[in-house]
């Protein structure tokens, strides 16, 4: 019910509040709605109000959940859900689902008071307390903001019982007991108030934290530069190697600074002056500069302190570009001022001793022409003098190369251009990066719009041979896709590793699906340029093998540019921010980070939402960080397979080896040595034999390997579901009346995944195996999991077909496989009726098993899925399908069904997904 400010219904519900079993009452927050990004939108509860849902508190290490309907009046009805997130590092109760349509629970309701009513006979009531009608509501009650995020119990024993005006049961109001009592102000308490009076030696301390190194204070300076729409910036070390003397000089051609910018601006630390706040959406406002529209970098107002981190002695010396525009912000005219403003800081005089307040900082306006460093232009010109750091050979190089990456590489030519200068000679000898990108063997460039519309062009080449041959990708239909459901099982990993239960991933999901629309970051351009550094590799490409791998060493990492100007400190050394080796740890086809040179371009006006840290080390880890890392991810992934087709092929060609397996290449060697000049038939049988061993022996060493990777997918299933079964179980226990049927069922379903387990691990020997019961094995195996994606699963299975000699392990092993497969990439499809059919029979004696689905299908050829660590799932290891097709060469064969085929087996036409078949050898 929403309460507004008749005083009747607030004596409503004062009276409701006096006639229940327990009430809580809280201030909604910007946390509950979904505002700050934290959190899925839903009432954020305190620990104590266990009470108000469940017998008894959550356990750390497990998740508990109730549902209930609230009664909100006027015919709205929920079924929403109290639960407790115990598991990982989250220790909340939270009530969540409302529907999409519930009124409550948007961002204008922040500061409403949220009432939740438990009656006697343990249904429930919700009400809203409007923020304009909350001062009324203390006035009727007695209650202040002290009753906020706490538990009112009215006791059930020896309960007066009075009837109302409304003809309810009423509790006696004496019997009333409030958990964490107010307490109310002591008329005696003594109030004092004072501002905040900082230490003028804050200013230093600011400078040392905020501004990490001497080469991000030049960065933090070209930024202001740029924003003040100059056409270059000449940064000049003077002196360098001589203490004493050394200074460094910063100076732009851009429009300067009046004397009211200095005031109302430079000094004023934590400006929005360039990107102001909208104070009723609390969103950015871009303020685009003046001549050359840029959307301005620097955001913080926190770019002054990096002069203090330079030098304790600054000359700032500058003359503005007076510009007069209109009211849509077009210029209608320039003047370049008659003055110029000299401002010198001492940061000696900002010491311990002294209030940031009682020292000045003092300027002059010159009048006199003779005088102005800019004679006829606008500008700025920082000089700043007795140097914190001694700036080394090694130091000048490092900011050279940091100078290079500051600027996108996509900026246009003459737009903006940074000068370094030192004056001895320093960088003389500094490497050029432009000739290694154009060597890279691999080279990727994907864009994806706003509404994830992704376009992909791939080009593989060797510069120094053309035997190996080129591979390109452009205007595929397989790649030039919509992304967006794609992401959904990143994103589902993402939700698991926070701590959601499956029920709250699902819901999550379904919002995505239906509420985001668009990227909240804009449009994306991803530029990768990847390299093998093997000596072998390096002769096929490089025109100098060491000069390679020194640029390689400077330049590798993925860095970020929004706009023109690039985001620090993505793609600087030892920043693997995109977990690349953490990749190439658990799959060796995976590449390190530092092979790789990548760009991810962004608009500075779309991607606002994207907001970068104070202390310049990336952006803050908001939804919309998270799902620019997800989109990432996917891309990288997608790179990865298209390269590892191709590495594989250049390696291929190197060792002279052809793409046989082992198998084959054993019949070739018994096929040479039976067409060999080998003197003897005994020889040549003994050659026979010894290979012959050689095959039995890899057979069984397979054999073997295969054993442990079997049970250890299913064992991953089945324990995965175990434990989120053991909680029910405990719950289910202690209740004061055992539900014998609940019980039973929770038993049948934990002895279907403990037998999952077992018959991976029993050995099955010569017996053979009734295939149309493993495969509901493996179908039970995933039960849980299927009913909560929705997934239907449907067996078409022939009964004719006789048990065949394939130990059950191995075909339990296989079809989960499959299974685990088409479950994995229907995720990415958001189907309305996502579906999985099974199909055995007898195909001219011969049995076959069919897996087919309504996913997105096969992207690759079959024999790149089959080749092991090949995957394009997120976190796939890529041994599943190598798997089936090796188990599957000693029972039959593992195959891809095309359409026509399809169509042939009586494949119903809308599993026109992945369609797989496994042929056995004749009964």
């Amino acid at each position: 019910m929403k309460i507004e400010m008749e005083v009747s219904n607030i004596q409503y519900l004062v009276d409701k509040i006096h006639r229940a079993k327990i009430s809580f009452l809280k201030l909604i927050t910007a946390n509950d709605v979904g505002a700050t990004g934290a959190h899925q939108a839903g009432f954020h509860l305190p620990k104590n109000s266990w009470k108000l849902f469940f017998d008894s508190p959550g356990i750390k290490g497990y998740n508990k959940d109730k549902y209930v309907i609230i009664n909100w009046g006027n015919g709205l009805n929920t079924q929403s859900r109290a639960i407790y997130y115990g598991k990982g590092t989250r220790n909340e109760y939270r009530l969540t689902r409302f529907g999409q349509n519930f009124p409550f629970l948007k961002e204008n309701n922040i500061d409403d008071v949220l009432g939740i009513i438990r009656n006697f006979d343990d249904t429930y009531e919700g009400f809203i307390i409007y923020k304009e009608s909350v001062q009324d509501f203390f006035k009727e009650s007695g209650f202040t903001k002290d009753n906020f995020n706490t538990i009112i119990i009215n006791s059930d024993k020896n309960i007066e019982v009075l009837k109302d005006a409304h003809g309810e049961l009423q509790p006696d109001k004496s019997e009333q007991l409030v958990l964490f009592p107010v307490t109310k102000d002591n008329d005696k308490d003594e109030i004092r108030e004072k501002t905040f009076r900082p230490k003028a030696h804050i200013l230093s301390l600011l400078g040392d934290e905020l501004i990490k190194s001497p080469v991000m204070a030049i960065y933090e300076l070209v930024k202001n530069a740029y924003d003040a729409d100059a056409m270059k910036v000449d940064v000049n070390f003077n002196n360098i190697d001589k203490e004493g003397t050394a200074f460094i000089s910063v100076e732009d051609d851009g429009i300067g600074m009046t004397s009211d910018i200095i005031e109302n601006v430079w000094l004023e630390p934590g400006s929005d002056f360039r990107k102001p706040v909208d104070k009723l959406s609390n969103a950015r406002i871009i303020v685009k500069s003046p001549i050359y529209r840029r959307v301005p970098m620097g955001e913080k107002g926190i770019g002054r302190f990096a002069v203090h981190k330079l030098g304790s002695e600054i000359t700032l010396i500058t003359r503005p570009l007076l510009i007069k525009k209109d009211n849509e912000g077009n210029i209608i005219s320039t003047l370049l001022a008659d003055y110029e403003i000299k401002l010198s800081i001492d940061w000696n005089e900002f010491n311990q001793s002294r209030h940031l307040s009682d020292v000045p900082v003092v300027w002059k306006i010159r009048k006199d022409p003779r005088v102005f460093k800019f004679k006829d232009r606008s500008g700025t010109y920082i000089e700043l003098k007795n140097l914190k750091d001694i700036w080394t050979k090694g130091m000048a190089k490092e900011l050279k190369g940091y100078t290079i990456s500051m600027l996108s590489p996509r900026l246009e030519k003459n737009s903006f251009k940074i000068n370094l200068s030192f004056d001895n000679q320093w960088l003389y000898d500094s490497p050029s990066i432009e000739d290694l990108l154009e060597e890279a063997p691999y080279k990727i460039l994907i864009s994806v719009d706003k509404y994830f519309n992704m376009e992909l062009d791939y080009k593989f080449s060797l510069k120094n041979t053309s035997k190996i041959g080129e591979r390109e990708i452009k205007d595929d239909e397989r790649y030039n896709i919509n992304i967006k459901s794609a992401l959904r099982p990143y994103l589902r990993s993402s939700y698991e590793k926070q701590g959601f239960d499956d029920i709250e991933v699902e819901e999550k999901l379904l919002s995505f699906d239906k509420e985001v629309q668009t990227l909240p970051f804009g449009n994306l351009i991803f530029e990768f340029y990847s390299y093998d550094l093997d000596s072998a590799s390096l002769r096929d490409y490089s025109s100098d093998n060491k000069l390679t791998k020194t640029v390689l060493r400077e330049h590798s990492g993925i860095k970020v540019y929004k706009g023109d100007m690039r985001v620090f400190d993505y793609g600087e050394k030892g920043n693997d921010w995109l977990g690349i080796d953490l990749e190439r740890i658990q799959n060796k086809e995976w590449f390190s980070n530092n092979q790789n040179i990548g760009y991810v371009y962004l608009n500075p006006e779309q991607s606002v939402s994207l907001v970068e840290k104070t202390n310049r080390e990336g952006f803050i880890h908001n939804k919309a960080y998270d799902l620019f890392f997800i989109v990432l991810r996917y891309l990288l992934t997608e790179f990865k397979n298209i390269r590892l087709s191709d590495r594989r092929r250049w390696l291929n060609f190197n060792r002279g080896v052809t793409e046989k397996n082992f198998a084959a290449r054993i019949n070739n060697f018994k096929e040479l040595v039976e067409n060999s000049e080998i003197d003897t038939a005994e020889k040549k049988e003994k050659l026979i034999i010894e290979a012959k061993k050689l095959e039995e022996k890899y057979e069984e060493d397979t054999k073997i390997l295969m054993i442990p990777a079997g049970v250890g997918m299913t064992a991953s299933v089945a324990l995965h579901e175990i434990e989120k079964l053991v909680p029910r179980m405990e719950e289910t226990i202690q209740y004061e009346f055992l539900d014998k049927d609940i019980i039973v069922n929770q038993v049948a379903e934990l002895r279907v995944y403990t037998e999952g387990i077992i018959s991976v691990l029993r050995k099955g020997g010569s017996e053979k195996t009734d295939i149309n019961k493993a495969i509901q094995r493996a179908v039970d195996n995933y039960k849980r999991k299927l009913k909560d994606r929705r997934i239907t699963n449907i067996l078409d299975l022939d009964e004719n077909i006789e048990n065949l000699k394939v130990e059950k392990r191995f075909f339990v092993t296989i079809m989960m496989n499959l299974i685990d497969n088409s479950i994995y990439w229907l995720d990415t499809v958001n189907r309305e009726e996502p579906s999985i059919f099974i199909k055995s029979f007898l195909d001219n004696n011969v049995p076959v098993v069919i897996v087919a689905d309504n996913g997105p299908g096969f992207k690759d050829d079959i024999s790149d899925i089959i080749t092991p660590f090949f995957s394009r799932k997120n976190d796939g290891i890529g041994i599943g399908l190598y798997l089936v097709d090796t188990i599957m060469m000693k029972y039959g064969k593992f195959d891809i069904v095309t359409e026509v085929e399809a169509e042939d087996y009586g494949i119903p036409k809308e599993y026109g997904g992945a369609v797989v078949k496994l042929t056995f050898n004749k009964i």
